[in-house]
């Protein structure tokens, strides 16, 4: 049996690995970094801080890091 999964598990960022709770953010903590490409279904995306991974992702080239999820929080 295949378990679906949730389309709002928390999703890894594929070049930092920031997260939905987790993210990027200035020395000041007032600029925090969002999605540019995210898959909920993967569990991976692109932040906003790490736009050199755009042309990878759109390429469909994702890394290997593991998913972050609510079992793994």
């Amino acid at each position: 049996m295949t378990m679906a999964r949730n389309p709002l598990s928390i999703a890894q960022c594929v070049g930092c690995g920031c997260t939905d709770i987790d993210a990027c953010c200035d020395t000041k903590g007032s600029d925090s970094c969002y999605w540019l490409r995210v898959d909920r279904t993967l569990g991976k995306g692109v932040c906003s801080w790490c736009t050199e991974y755009v042309v990878g992702w759109d390429a469909g080239e994702h890394d290997k890091r593991t998913r972050i999820g609510p079992s793994d929080v």
